[in-house]
């Protein structure tokens, strides 16, 4: 009985001793302990593509998301056991648990996959049938790779009319249970503005666009360079964050941000006969005229798509090399005859009866006198 006292002592002892100097981590979401794996930052492997995974799951930053009260089995709906075979790729678009409040139905992302097959991003064509390199088209991850809640002072300053941290006190005199009032709070006022600064946005697109060979295969431009040679680009580059961006051009207000067209639609927010309206913009240029719509901003000097760029381009260097090369040259033949002053590329021939002939100068003057 005395050992089996002993025992029960030393474990309880074991087991305070580890909770006050070795806490567990506790994870609201967590249910299925997923973390007790995916918390280490080296968890990955090769996989049988021969590409790098990184099966690691920051936690501060899913907390900090619009994902935080889903379950992992919510998204990852194929897993049935612990340890697990290779997660299937993730359908964003099936339902989740969460009820929409506006129709009361379960949450999806139907509609907005919906709303991107009828972009230029789709990668089936207006006929559904699918597009040649569909590799090439994003898909959700491509631009959502790690979604986050941004707070909206961040962009206007603390005094926003209407909006107000404040406010929350109010509504947690009836939304007491759980987060709701922060959480509501944070999904309005993060949709309020851009859920990404404009330099982020641009380095977004650019993970396409600036691909090389991606524009060769479907023939377009090198905008993230265009953009970045504009005013826009420059000030954007120099910290501002009142430039437009991407989404700012290409997307019609109000309407929904997934709906990006080709310039040659119609209805697109880019197109010949809707630029001048896209840049009178309340955020914008709202008093500028219809001449502002001629400005081509994603210009580049490809001979044959811009021929007009192109030569001009090409004049304008001959003409500065040669003003900067004919100043070069005025400036080396300065520079030699300061340091040799006595140089002469021709000089005059020495006579060799230079002193005979001034004597005989001399006697034929005084023979006249």
């Amino acid at each position: 009985m005395r050992n089996i006292l002993s025992v029960y002592f030393i474990f309880c002892l074991l087991t305070v001793t580890g909770i006050l100097f070795f806490p567990p981590e506790v994870y609201a979401v967590d249910e299925l302990n997923c973390l007790q794996c995916h918390k280490h930052r080296g968890l990955s492997r090769i996989d049988e593509d021969g590409n790098f995974r990184l099966f690691y799951i920051n936690q501060e930053l899913y907390e900090s998301g619009p994902h935080r009260h889903n379950k992992c089995k919510d998204c990852h709906t194929d897993i049935e056991r612990i340890p697990h075979d290779p997660a299937k790729k993730v359908n964003c678009t099936q339902e989740c648990h969460i009820v929409e409040p506006s129709g009361q139905r379960k949450f999806s992302h139907k509609s907005v996959a919906k709303t991107l097959t009828q972009s230029a991003h789709s990668k089936i064509d207006k006929n559904g049938l699918p597009k040649e390199h569909q590799e090439d088209y994003p898909d959700c991850k491509s631009c959502h790779d790690q979604p986050l809640y941004r707070p909206f002072s961040a962009f206007k300053g603390d005094k926003i009319p209407g909006v107000s941290k404040r406010a929350m006190g109010r509504c947690k005199s009836c939304h007491t249970g759980g987060d709701f009032a922060e959480d509501f709070y944070d999904h309005v006022t993060t949709r309020l503005h851009k859920t990404r600064f404009p330099m982020e946005t641009i380095e977004v697109c650019a993970k396409c666009h600036e691909d090389e060979e991606m524009r060769k295969r479907h023939e377009l431009d090198d905008v993230i360079t265009s953009y970045k040679e504009t005013f826009h680009g420059k000030l954007l580059t120099l910290g501002s964050e009142r430039m437009p961006d991407c989404l700012d051009c290409h997307i019609v207000a109000g309407e929904n941000s997934h709906l990006i067209e080709s310039k040659t639609e119609p209805t697109s927010a880019v197109h010949e006969n809707n630029v001048s309206t896209t840049c009178r913009a309340s955020e914008c240029h709202e008093k500028a005229g219809p001449m502002l719509a001629g400005f081509q901003t994603h210009v580049t000097y490809d001979r044959k798509k811009y021929p007009l760029q192109f030569y001009m381009l090409v004049f304008f260097k001959a003409l500065m090399a040669f003003v900067l090369y004919f100043f070069l040259v005025l400036i080396f033949l300065e520079l030699m005859r300061r340091l040799f002053p006595t140089f002469a590329f021709f000089k005059e021939k020495k006579r060799e009866d230079y002193h005979e002939y001034v004597k005989l100068i001399k006697d034929s003057n005084r023979n006249k006198h």
